[in-house]
């Protein structure tokens, strides 16, 4: 079995640094949880609208805004924020590093 790597965006790193760390600590343990996972798509729910093609996966009252690539086997965690703001924004931008 192939098991994912959890890829985090400068954009991501930024948001979790911002968090309290009990927050901090219950999300790196959902990521440790989809890096164990061989289908991560079961945890999450898939977007729509201008956030087509991104999953979005919960964690207590925040969320993680994610492209899944099933070729590398890597989940790229865009975003995080409190449920109510993270999917206020306009457009997403980030760039995918190989």
């Amino acid at each position: 079995m192939k098991h994912y790597k959890v890829i985090k965006t400068d954009d991501f790193k930024k948001d979790f640094k911002k968090l309290d760390n009990s927050i901090q600590i219950l999300i790196l343990k959902y990521i440790k949880k989809l890096e164990n996972s061989t289908d991560p798509k079961a945890y999450g729910k898939q977007l729509s609208g201008n956030l087509a093609g991104e999953y979005s996966f919960r964690v207590s009252d925040y969320r993680i805004l994610a492209i899944i690539k099933d070729n590398e086997l890597k989940i790229y965690a865009i975003k995080i924020g409190h449920r109510s703001k993270v999917y206020d924004i306009q457009e997403i931008q980030y760039n995918l590093k190989k």
